[in-house]
């Protein structure tokens, strides 16, 4: 044997106990010799003994009762009790095991017969320290990987979840089979007002599901805090998961941009069942059915971005949820026959349900299904109550104070030709320069809603010449951006410009900017600023502007207009 060990004996017979100690002793073991029950009990030390061997009969406390206290004593460490007995009695010895005892060594001993059980117990020995080993190794791996877990989820969550999300005007349902789940919701809210939302379903579960949301939401993030459009985030955010993803893996996605200025919202749904839209108007929802592929499937020289535009009343809803949710119903709905085509959502889809109750109706029936406890798959749901407020004056640029002293005097100008001004947006660099100006990223929510508005009267207006009368409707609305993306596609000529000048004064400073287009220009002098309409569907953007520029003047016979916007820094 290659172990040595270090052994107690009881035994209350000198001679057997001498005998006993010389056996084992010849093969390097250590002996502690005890006189009788209790002593071995005195002398038992689960530290340093690893292996006790118990007359049966000895007096004061005899070994099934010294062996029951020597558990004890070990308490969680493993220590083989083996019984010596010169009986053959089978009740005796089947005690012996009944009480925890590994094995038994009849008197008089036999040298061969104990080389055997002792090789036999070292081997129980080994075998049971390398479980001990492999047990403390697992613990600490099973502690490391919940606090690695618990680290990445907050990190998960820092990135994926936006303040946004605490809007009032949202609602959300959202429930993982795992710490970490292949849904995703996102909220934003834009510089010049409104917000951006998307809410994704990645293909599989848990961590491997949920690892592609951090680059969409690094960039749907960065994006949208930058300005850009929706039609130019989704692409970037395809073209992303389209390098890092396996080829069996990708994202469906609903995205909703909710334009405040025009009342208007636009969906792009990639994948994702039926978004509905609730218009207070009409007793059952209007269905936005996929027209795109999911995210991550095409090349970006192959990805189309089809958008559905509508105009919005305060008070209109809008309802987007992961196939999880339908699944779910669908499994668990003994009412459901996919035979008859009628899906379990029909009361939602033919008006049965208020828009205003559809979210708590859709919590009920999951629940009362067991689905909330138990969710076969992941499972998200988004209502948005569309109003006009979203987004005003919630900006969450940084705003960068300890600068507000220091002059700004620039100006810069950018040209735009037909080729630029169909594969370009300049609003988010001209916005990123402005936003370095000491003071002005405090207002940076205007200053684009500002700038935003003039450019897409120059493009939209001067430019492809379209007339805002042409939104007079809800289905005008649709009508009039799927003409406005067929212009700009055919566009061989024109021009805008846009012209940038921050001057300062003591504490006073003040942003000039002069847009102008290459269009007819338009009868200014018709404009009425009054913005008390509030049904108006357009016609609204130029009211505002001059609610908020401090001067508007038009030139060149229309297609020209010149903006300032003044403020002050490091007065208190």
């Amino acid at each position: 044997m290659e172990q040595v060990l270090t052994i107690l004996i009881a035994d209350d017979n000198p001679s057997d106990r001498i005998l006993l100690k010389a056996i084992l002793s010849q093969f390097g073991h250590k002996v502690i010799m005890a006189v009788d029950g209790q002593d071995a009990i005195d002398k038992f030390d689960p530290q340093t003994v690893q292996l006790v061997c118990l007359d049966i009969k000895m007096p004061r406390k005899d070994g099934w009762e010294a062996a029951m206290d020597i558990q004890r004593i070990a308490g969680d460490q493993f220590v083989p009790i083996v019984f010596l007995s010169g009986v053959a009695d089978p009740v005796a010895l089947s005690n012996c095991l009944r009480i925890g005892g590994v094995d038994f060594i009849s008197k008089p001993y036999s040298p061969a017969l104990i080389t055997a059980k002792l090789n036999a117990i070292v081997r129980l020995l080994v075998m049971q320290k390398t479980l001990e080993e492999q047990r403390d190794a697992m613990s600490l791996y099973n502690e490391k990987l919940l606090n690695d877990q618990s680290i990445a989820k907050s990190v998960y969550e820092n990135i994926t979840h936006s303040n946004c999300l605490e809007d009032t005007a949202l609602s959300t349902i959202h429930y993982g089979t795992n710490t970490f789940n292949g849904d995703v919701i996102l909220a934003a809210y834009k510089p010049n007002g409104g917000m951006h939302l998307l809410l994704g379903d990645f293909t599989g579960h848990g961590l491997s599901a949920a690892i592609g949301a951090l680059p969409l939401a690094d960039i749907f993030f960065e994006w949208t805090k930058k300005g850009f459009l929706m039609r130019q985030i989704i692409p970037e955010i395809n073209a992303r998961l389209k390098s890092i993803l396996p080829a069996n893996m990708f994202c469906s996605a609903a995205f909703i941009d909710i334009k405040v200025n025009n009342k208007s919202v636009e969906v792009w749904n990639g994948g994702l069942p039926d978004l509905l839209f609730f218009e207070q108007k009409s007793d059952s929802p209007r269905r936005l059915t996929s027209k795109n592929l999911p995210l991550g499937v095409l090349s970006a020289e192959d990805f189309e971005c089809q958008i559905e535009a509508m105009s919005f009343v305060p008070g209109d809803r809008l309802m987007a949820f992961s196939d999880g949710v339908l699944d779910a119903l669908e499994s668990f709905d003994q009412e459901f026959d996919p035979l008859s085509g009628r899906s379990v959502f029909a009361p939602l889809y033919e008006g049965e349900i208020k828009a205003s109750n559809a979210m708590s109706w859709l919590t009920a029936k999951l629940d009362k299904k067991g689905i909330v406890d138990n969710p076969l798959d992941d499972i998200s749901c988004l209502n948005v109550c569309l109003d006009t407020n979203i987004g005003i004056d919630s900006s969450e640029l940084d705003r960068h104070r300890g600068h507000d002293e220091a002059p700004a005097d620039f100006s810069f100008e950018y040209v735009l030709n037909a080729d630029s001004l169909r594969n370009t947006d300049p609003l988010p660099y001209v916005l990123q320069i402005l936003t370095t100006v000491p003071g002005l990223s405090s207002f940076s929510s205007q200053i684009f809603m500002i700038l935003s508005e003039l450019y897409s009267n120059a493009l939209e207006h001067g430019v492809l010449g379209l007339r805002s009368s042409q939104k007079n409707s809800a289905d005008g609305f649709s009508l009039y951006y799927e003409e406005r993306e067929r212009r700009l596609a055919q566009l061989k000529e024109g021009y805008v410009k846009i012209s940038v000048k921050v001057t300062s004064e003591q504490h006073n400073r003040s942003l000039v900017l002069y847009v102008e287009d290459s269009g007819s220009g338009f009868d200014y002098k018709q404009i009425d600023f009054d913005m008390s309409d509030s049904k108006l569907l357009y016609n609204r953007g130029l009211a505002l502007l001059n609610q908020l520029c401090s001067e508007l003047t038009f030139s060149k016979g229309g297609s020209a207009v010149t903006a300032h916007y003044q403020w002050q820094v490091g007065v208190h």
